[in-house]
């Protein structure tokens, strides 16, 4: 072979080359452009993705958070109901507690009461040495106080061979006028010999019979009963501070009664002192 075919050879050759080499280099960036825009794409994805996510785990931790408030809020409000359910307790207590003071302010308040219409009356049977005026302090007291609308006093009577008990005041009770009590007999002959007050019930009690009963005593002694036959309309029963009344009644009245009777006879006070021993 010459050397000019030879040469024409190996410069086809080299083009040869060179083409499939351009050809290489063309496939391969052509390939690697389509990996690289893959890769890109992939890439846009991924992060897309990773905001995605990224904004998943911020609303997790925002809910989680929430949730962490409103089991807060919650240990809040059973905290606070098991407060008011205390201060519930405590102010149902106040109030029990503010009701008994009233209560017993309002009993306090009727004692008092009582007890000064008990030195009122004890004062005013003991002002007195008048017979007549002693027996009206006793229909006043009975009548006031207790609310009697009729009753009659009975004094000690002897007689030849027994005692018996005699009206000389009556209050709105004429039936007793004229009449005696046998000792020891009857509701109000009982109450002389035992010294033992009796007391009725107004709506039980026949209208003949006495509602109360109430001896009176001077040293161991009865001089009389006061024998009370009715009460006012708004008087329905007894109460506590009448049978207190009739307590004081059933020790003053008698040395009120008494003491009167001895000073009726004296006459006169001065006259009364010179009858008193000297020392």
């Amino acid at each position: 072979m010459s050397e000019e075919k030879k040469s024409l050879l190996d410069h086809n050759q080299v083009l040869d080359l060179m083409a499939k080499r351009e050809q290489f280099i063309e496939t391969y960036f052509h390939k690697g452009a389509e990996w690289a825009a893959e890769l890109i794409e992939e890439l846009q994805t991924l992060r897309k993705n990773v905001s995605k996510l990224a904004e998943e785990n911020m609303e997790l931790r925002h809910q989680l958070a929430s949730d962490d408030a409103i089991r807060d809020l919650l240990h809040k409000i059973e905290k606070l109901e098991k407060e008011k359910i205390a201060l519930l307790n405590r102010m149902e207590s106040a109030v029990d507690e503010s009701r008994d003071f009233a209560g017993r302010f309002v009993e306090v308040e009727k004692e008092l009461d009582a007890m000064a219409n008990l030195y009122v009356a004890s004062y005013q049977l003991h002002a007195n040495l008048d017979m007549r005026e002693v027996l009206g302090v006793i229909e006043q007291l009975l009548a006031q106080f207790v609310g009697v609308s009729s009753f009659a006093i009975y004094l000690r009577r002897y007689g030849n061979d027994d005692q018996r008990l005699e009206p000389v005041y009556a209050y709105h009770c004429d039936k007793v006028n004229g009449t005696t009590e046998p000792w020891g007999q009857g509701s109000i002959g009982e109450a002389a010999l035992t010294q033992v007050p009796s007391v009725a019930d107004p709506k039980t009690c026949s209208s003949d019979a006495p509602l109360a009963c109430i001896p009176m005593v001077l040293r161991d002694m009865t001089i009389g009963v006061i024998a009370v036959f009715g009460l006012f309309e708004q008087k329905e029963s007894f109460v506590d501070v009448d049978f207190e009344l009739f307590k004081l009644l059933a020790l003053h009245s008698a040395s009120a009664i008494v003491g009167a009777g001895l000073m009726s006879k004296a006459e006169d006070i001065s006259v009364a002192l010179q009858s008193y021993p000297r020392l």
